[in-house]
């Protein structure tokens, strides 16, 4: 009866890893039955590449926005890679 703890102990873990075993495979079966139907990526970084795919495949926008709209752009993206749009506020 010393042993009781391990023996409890190691049962425990042997049914939890079935259950670990038994929910991947079941989760592959169900990966496998059904086809993948791609949806439209969501997200900040996803919605910002489709930002600025439009500005290049719309015709309503006449070049000099486009060049206007690449600058701010380009200037948002300057910012935030020196960190002053983060942390800009802070330091005032």
């Amino acid at each position: 009866m010393e042993n009781l703890d391990l023996i409890i102990l190691t049962s425990v873990i042997s049914v939890l890893f079935l259950v670990f075993i038994l929910a991947t495979y079941r989760e592959f079966t169900i990966m496998g039955k059904n086809d993948f139907k791609g949806g439209k990526e969501r997200g900040p970084r996803a919605d910002f590449l489709y930002f600025i795919g439009k500005l290049f495949t719309d015709d309503r926008i006449d070049k000099k926005q486009r060049i206007q709209l690449l600058d701010i752009v380009k200037e948002t993206i300057a910012k935030m890679e020196t960190d002053e749009m983060r942390h800009g506020d802070e330091n005032k």
